[in-house]
């Protein structure tokens, strides 16, 4: 059974839909995707996803939950035995503007194979995406451990969570 959580974000009265608005974004759109320079991140790392500036959102669903236009614009397949992993970090103050972000992860099943995370960086508007696929199998149990560097501040949003598709 996959679970797909919905992440509902409600910043300074304004609710949004984070999935549903990323999927129209990106059908209607012509993204492009961009590498930051990751080596001057170093700083002190943190387990909180929010600090006074800074929110990070991060999600992992099975790539067939994208429509298949926005698959299609970003390269990803649909395929049941893949898995797709989001990481956004923004500004609090800039009502949801996205910020630049090393991010880097892995996935680890409950056996104990781990696959590295390669996320690509596509930016939409003022909105700023890292995406990186995996594999999965049914019905099973997945460690995440990423990485989130702010370029801006140099701090590290350590972020784990684990999940079963």
């Amino acid at each position: 059974m996959l679970k797909v959580n919905t992440m509902i974000v409600n910043r300074w009265g304004r609710g949004t839909i984070f999935l549903p608005v990323f999927f129209v974004c990106f059908a209607c759109s012509e993204g492009r995707q961009q590498t930051v320079s990751c080596e001057s991140i170093a700083g002190a790392p943190t387990d909180e996803l929010s600090t006074p500036d800074y929110e990070v959102e991060h999600q992992a669903y099975n790539s067939t939950f994208l429509r298949a236009d926005v698959a299609n614009l970003y390269g990803i397949d649909q395929d049941e035995k893949l898995g797709v992993v989001m990481v956004s970090v923004y500004e609090k103050d800039g009502l949801g503007v996205g910020v630049e972000a090393c991010v880097k992860g892995e996935v680890k099943n409950l056996i104990g194979q781990e696959n590295r995370l390669e996320f690509d960086e596509i930016r939409e508007g003022e909105a700023i995406y890292h995406i990186s696929t995996f594999v999965v199998s049914r019905e099973e149990h997945l460690t995440f451990k990423v990485d989130g560097g702010i370029v801006a501040t140099g701090m590290t949003h350590n972020l784990k969570w684990q999940q079963q598709f």
